[in-house]
C-alpha cells in the first residue's frame, strides 16, 4: 500500500514539474507562428471599377487618406489635377483643402476609382479619381479655381478632357488661382517665384491693412476722448449756468421779499404815523373845543392872547375856524 502511494506521489511531482520548466506547449506554438505568418490585407486595384470609401484624414486639396471596407488605410492622391501646395502656404491651398472637405463632408456616398495607367505615385499614393455622390471632385476642382490639370504619362486620361473643359471655363472666368497672373500653369503646375511674390505683397497688404486699421482706432478712441472731455466741459457749463440763475433767482427772490418788507414797514409806519397824527389831532380838537381865541376886526389869524396892538374880541377857536382864520404863528 505504502509503496503504491509512493508511486502515485512520484507520478504527481513529475508532471507538476513538467509544466513549470517544459518549453511552451503546442497551442502556444502554434499561436506565436499565426502571430509571425499573419496575412496581410490586399488591395485591388481594379481600372474603371468604384469602390466605397471613408475618409480617414483630409491632408490638402488633392490628396486625402481613406478607409477600405477591408480595414486598409491608404493615402490617395487625385489623379489629373494639382491643387496649391498648402506645406508652402501658396495661395488658395488652403481654400483647395477646405472645399474639398466639404465635398467629401457632405457626401453620403464616397468612391475610388483607378483608371488604366499606373496605380501608385513615386510616394506610393494611389492614383485615383474621387467620386463625391457621383460627382467628380477633380471636375468640381479644377471648374473652381481650386487646381489646376496636370496630367500623368500613360494611361490615366479617362477624364482628362471633362476636367479640361472644366479648367479652361475657370480660367476664362479668372476664378481663384486663375486670378492671379503667371500663377497657376495649365498642365504643368504653379509658379513659385509668383506665389512667393504674391504672398509678400499679401502680407505687405496685410501689414498695411492692420496699421491703418491701428491708426483708425487710435483716431476714433481719440475722438472718444474729445467727444467725452466736450460732454463733460458742456455738463460742467450747463451746471454752472444751472447754478448761477438759481443764485440769481435767490438773490432775487430775497431782493423782492426785502423790497416787499421795506414796503410793508413804510406802510406799516405811514400808517401809525397817520394813526398818530389823527390822533393829535383828535387830541388837539378835544382840546380846542370851548378854547377861547382873540381876533382883530380886520385880521386874518386868531390869537391865543393879545399879541400885538389893536382891538381884540373874544371867540370860540371853532368860530374862528368857521369864519377861516387861521392860526397866528406866533401864538402857535
Amino acid at each position: 500500500m505504502n509503496k503504491k502511494i509512493g508511486v502515485k506521489l512520484g507520478v504527481t511531482f513529475a508532471v507538476l514539474f513538467s509544466f513549470l520548466f517544459a518549453t511552451p506547449t503546442q497551442h502556444y506554438q502554434v499561436e506565436a507562428a499565426k502571430t509571425k505568418t499573419e496575412k496581410k490585407v490586399k488591395i485591388t486595384r481594379t481600372a474603371n471599377k468604384k469602390v466605397t470609401v471613408k475618409v480617414k484624414k483630409y491632408i490638402d486639396g488633392d490628396t486625402t487618406r481613406f478607409k477600405l471596407k477591408n480595414g486598409k488605410t491608404v493615402t490617395a492622391k487625385y489623379l489629373l489635377i494639382a491643387a496649391p501646395e498648402l506645406k508652402k502656404e501658396n495661395p488658395y491651398a488652403q481654400e483647395a483643402k477646405d472645399r474639398t472637405k466639404e465635398l467629401l463632408k457632405k457626401a453620403k456616398k464616397i468612391q475610388i476609382e483607378y483608371d488604366k495607367g499606373s496605380k501608385r505615385d513615386n510616394k506610393k499614393r494611389e492614383l485615383v479619381y474621387i467620386w463625391a455622390d457621383d460627382k467628380l471632385i477633380q471636375e468640381t476642382l479644377t471648374s473652381e479655381g481650386l487646381a489646376v490639370v496636370h496630367s500623368t504619362k500613360g494611361k490615366n486620361t479617362k477624364y482628362l478632357d471633362k476636367i479640361k473643359k472644366a479648367e479652361q471655363q475657370a480660367k476664362e472666368q479668372k476664378r481663384n488661382i486663375w486670378s492671379i497672373e503667371n500663377y497657376a500653369q495649365a498642365g504643368k503646375g504653379y509658379d513659385q517665384a509668383t506665389a512667393d511674390e504674391y504672398k509678400k505683397a499679401r502680407v505687405e497688404a496685410l501689414a498695411a491693412k492692420q496699421a491703418e486699421e491701428e491708426r483708425l482706432k487710435k483716431e476714433q478712441e481719440a475722438k472718444e476722448v474729445a467727444e467725452k472731455q466736450a460732454a463733460e466741459q458742456a455738463e460742467a457749463a450747463r451746471k454752472a449756468e444751472e447754478k448761477r440763475i438759481a443764485e440769481e433767482a435767490a438773490a432775487a427772490k430775497k431782493a423782492e421779499e426785502e423790497r416787499i418788507a421795506q414796503e410793508a414797514a413804510a406802510q406799516q409806519a405811514a400808517a401809525q404815523a397817520e394813526a398818530e397824527a389823527q390822533a393829535q389831532a383828535q387830541q388837539q380838537a378835544q382840546a380846542a373845543q370851548g378854547q377861547t381865541v382873540y381876533v382883530t376886526p380886520t385880521g386874518s389869524k386868531y390869537h391865543t392872547h393879545k399879541c400885538g396892538n389893536g382891538t381884540y374880541s373874544p371867540a370860540t377857536l371853532e368860530e374862528a375856524q368857521a369864519s377861516g382864520l387861521t392860526p397866528c404863528s406866533k401864538c402857535y
